[in-house]
This record gives structure tokens, sequence and C-alpha cells, in this order.
């Protein structure tokens, strides 16, 4: 059984980002983001809006997935895109996680 990672990445909305209209900003995820994620099946992506619970980070993404080297890839290509680049977000903080790493531990070692 491979193990399912969890990563957690807190990120924080740029003001040339906040500044697009938010036509543009659909634009962008369109162009640059979405063919990413397809590309990487291996990842599950989900995108949570704090903002209006917190100024830092405005944003969490999280990413499941069993494959470690499709992560590294699609931080990589993300890296390149515009989203990272320009830049519209900066990343606060990638924390990595196993889901009840402590459980499967127990069973493994009885």
């Amino acid at each position: 059984m491979s193990t399912v990672f969890t990563i957690f990445v807190h990120l924080t909305a740029q003001p040339a980002w906040l500044a697009l209209p938010r036509g543009r900003r659909r634009q962008l995820i369109a162009e640059h983001i979405d063919p990413l994620l397809d590309k990487q099946s291996r990842v599950r992506v989900r995108w949570f809006d704090a903002e209006a619970l917190s100024a830092r980070p405005s944003d969490v993404l999280t990413a499941t997935t069993d494959d470690l080297q499709s992560w590294s890839d699609l931080m990589e290509e993300l890296r390149d895109s515009p989203l990272w680049s320009v830049p519209y977000f900066h990343v606060e903080l990638i924390l990595p996680a196993i889901e009840d790493g402590y459980a499967d531990y127990e069973a493994r070692v009885g």
C-alpha cells in the first residue's frame, strides 16, 4: 500500500493579482494553471480562500498524492507560471503531511 501525502501550501495574494479584474484572473488560471493540473493527474488539488478569515495566508492550496515526483513536477511547473513568477502569489509555507500517520505506524509495528 502506498503512502498518500497531503501537502498544504500557504499562499498570499500579491497586489498585482488583486489589481487584476476577476475575469482576467479566471483567464490566467484557465490558460496557465488548469493545463498543469490536468497534466499531473496523480495530484489532486483543491484551493481554499482564507482571506476573509486571515490576512496571511490569503489562500491555502491542498494537494493529495501518492507520487511525490508528480507533486515536485507540478511545483516546478507552477514556479514557471505567472502565478508564482510575476508574482501574483507568494508562497508562505509548504507543509507536507500524512493523514493518521501514527495509526499506520502502529499497524505496521504492532
